[in-house]
Order: structure tokens, then C-alpha cells, then sequence
């Protein structure tokens, strides 16, 4: 619910709705949330979100620059559980791979009665295979997943935890 609700920030900044948030529209919309700053200021700020320097700030970098950097530590876990689906080791993952060992019954929406472990098992599913729709699961794919976990997951350890049980590592 956390990446939604920035998804939602992200398209009350986007004016013209171009997918874009510009200099003027993030000024603006900062502005809305009674966060005043410089016109240098915000050129720091675009300049700090806009990875590759078209001027102005997509969704994907938007959260990016949110969500930070994965730590070692739950790097080290969502590898552990990557390579226990890559059971040939040829660094690819299928969806079938996956559904065989993650259990949805460790889902927080699950565990509270919000979803049924299908409804899980369906939602989970389909956040896989991003990059390329090829049936296939990079371990890219596979951390771009978790880094947007991680943001709302506090501690290295709770992360662990999570990743233990999910995975049965």
C-alpha cells in the first residue's frame, strides 16, 4: 500500500500528465504540501531524482530515489532464496519455479484475513517477469521485487524474517 500511495503523490505532481514530473509541476505540487523551495533547490532535487537526465522525473526513478538501496544484508537474503528457485543454476528462474516454493500462507494480508491464499498466490504472481515477459525471472527482476518490499520493512532483521519464512530458507 506504501508504493500506491506514492504512486498516487507521484500523479497529484504530474499536472499535465504526461507521465513527468517537471521542475514547475514538483515546485507546484511542493508547494501544495506547504514545502517551499528555491528554484536552485529544486533543480538539486530533479537533478538528484532524474537518473538519466531527460530533465524531468518518471515513476520508476520517482521511487527509486524514494525506496534508497537495498543493504547487504537483505541482498544476501533475497539471494538465498533466488538461488534455492534456480535449482539447474543457470542464473534463470521460471514462474512455475517460483509457485512450487513460495508459500502465501506467510502473506501479512493472508495471515489478517484480508485475502485468501489464492487471491495472494495470484497477486503475487503477477509481479514477476517485468523487464522482458519472457516466463523467465532475472535475479534483477527478482531484486527490483524486494527493493520495493523493503521500503516498508524497518530493520534488516524483520526483512530477514520475512524472507525466511516465505522462502523456507
Amino acid at each position: 500500500m506504501q508504493i500506491r500511495g506514492l504512486g498516487r503523490i507521484f500523479r497529484i505532481l504530474d499536472d499535465n500528465r504526461n507521465r513527468q514530473i517537471e521542475k514547475k509541476e514538483l515546485q507546484w505540487g511542493l508547494k501544495d504540501f506547504d514545502i517551499h523551495l528555491s528554484e536552485e533547490q529544486i533543480d538539486v532535487l530533479v537533478k538528484h531524482f532524474d537518473r538519466d537526465g531527460s530533465g524531468t522525473v518518471d515513476f520508476d526513478e520517482f521511487l527509486r530515489a524514494l525506496r534508497g538501496e537495498l543493504s547487504e544484508s537483505r541482498v544476501a537474503y533475497i539471494r538465498k532464496a533466488y538461488d534455492k528457485l534456480d535449482v539447474n543454476k543457470d542464473g534463470k528462474v521460471t514462474l512455475e519455479d517460483i509457485a512450487k516454493l513460495y508459500d502465501v500462507s506467510q502473506h501479512p494480508d493472508v495471515i489478517q484475513g484480508k485475502m485468501t491464499p489464492e487471491e495472494a498466490y495470484r497477486q503475487f504472481m503477477s509481479l514477476w517477469d517485468t523487464q522482458v515477459a519472457d516466463g523467465i525471472v532475472t535475479f534483477e527482476e527478482f531484486c527490483e521485487y524486494y527493493r520495493d518490499v523493503s521500503c516498508s520493512i524497518d530493520t534488516d532483521e524483520y526483512f530477514a524474517v520475512m524472507m525466511t519464512n516465505a522462502w523456507k530458507l
